[in-house]
């Protein structure tokens, strides 16, 4: 176990003729110095006591500080060691220069995660738990002075080959951690931001939705009423997505006031708390035929079941006009913003009805189809000397 050792640095003097006190600590056959922030003229220092000599007031405090910071130093050589970790000079330096680095990381995420509970969705609480329960498997404890772009790096390599995790899913993993990183920075816990030279890679998931052809197809189907109960009710959410672009945070939420007249008006759950603009969309007579038939006597306008089993419905009925994709209740949102450029060409207008801040953002539920581009050359060729 490293010591600590009281010392003034004769060999530097201030303008005043004070030297200053410091600790030294010998680790990994290093000697390191730490500045306690207390000097004194050198007359005044006991070398045998290692205390400035004196009953003032100023001495009393600047001899207390002397031995809180030989405390605070021991106290980091007992925690390492009942936590079985090695405290290398480069740790011991990141302790000491921001001691509340020595917060457990674990424990700041459950406050912070507690403080942060009702601002966001229940998804993200969820997703943010079961991240950190995946680091907690690679590193049962965790304090913040070890981040380090070196550790990130380890837990990076840890998540590929041992869980598996595609390249998506590591950086959504370093997300949910710098998230908690720059909370931590903004409450002034740490000051040093391990994410600065750590760069992970995303790469652009493939999306699946319906075709015009595809979404009638599914329509009719719908209408034939060949389907058990339960999969006609699944196939009637799917399809009210799909005429309305509704994320399936909303649609779990939507009520009966939110129909107004022609109008659907609702504000999103991703961005409640951060931005308080309302959704309007006005009802085509598909989406109100699908509200006419749930009948659902509630408050809430559908009787909705959970996403797993929502996705896996969606996969089988669609299965059952042939259409072999992998949907889910996602794939509804991007089938309405793709069908709705294809027949109105109005991107401004799909900006509002998919309740986005920007263009950009709207751009990643536009697909091109083939069908699309051959249409627009047709129509370039047709035109293109008029």
């Amino acid at each position: 176990m490293p010591t600590v050792k009281v010392f003034l640095n004769t060999g530097y003097k201030k303008k005043n003729g004070e030297c200053a006190v410091y600790l030294i600590v010998h680790i990994d056959y290093k000697s390191l110095k730490f500045n306690t922030g207390v000097s004194c003229l050198e007359k005044k220092w006991n070398e045998k006591t290692l205390k400035i000599k004196g009953a003032s007031k100023t001495v009393k405090d600047d001899n207390l500080i002397i031995a809180n910071s030989v405390a605070q130093m021991n106290d980091i050589f007992v925690r390492y060691r009942l936590q079985h970790q090695h405290l290398t000079p480069e740790l011991l330096k990141n302790e000491w220069k921001n001691p509340t680095r020595r917060i457990d990381f674990y424990k700041f995420f459950e406050e912070a995660i507690a403080e942060r509970k009702k601002e966001i969705r229940p998804q993200t609480y969820k997703n943010h738990n079961s991240e950190i329960n995946k680091l907690k498997i690679f590193k049962p404890v965790l304090a913040f002075s070890e981040f380090n772009p070196d550790f990130l790096a380890k837990y990076k390599r840890w998540l590929k080959t041992e869980k598996q995790n595609s390249i998506n899913s590591i950086h959504t993993a370093m997300k949910v951690i710098k998230t908690y990183i720059n909370i931590a920075i903004k409450k002034g816990v740490i000051y040093d931001n391990p994410f600065l030279h750590v760069r992970t890679k995303q790469t652009k998931p493939e999306r699946f939705f319906l075709s015009s052809d595809e979404l009638r197809e599914m329509w009719e189907l719908y209408n034939n009423e060949i389907l058990s109960e339960k999969k006609q009710k699944v196939l009637r959410h799917f399809l009210f997505m799909c005429f309305t672009g509704c994320r399936i945070s909303d649609f779990k939420a939507l009520t009966q006031n939110e129909v107004r007249d022609k109008l659907l008006i609702y504000y999103p759950v991703k961005t409640a708390g951060v931005k308080n603009v309302p959704v309007k969309v006005p009802l085509s007579r598909y989406a109100k035929q699908l509200i006419s038939d749930e009948n659902y006597l509630s408050n809430f306008l559908f009787d909705v079941i959970s996403e797993q089993k929502m996705n896996n419905y969606i996969k089988k009925i669609a299965g059952t006009i042939d259409i072999e994709k992998p949907l889910t209740n996602h794939s509804a949102r991007h089938t309405f913003a793709t069908v709705w450029l294809e027949k109105t060409h109005d991107l401004a207008a799909l900006k509002e009805l998919l309740g986005h801040s920007s263009i950009t953002e709207t751009m990643k539920y536009v697909h091109i189809t083939d069908e699309m581009l051959m249409n627009q050359m047709d129509n370039f060729e047709a035109n293109i000397f008029k």
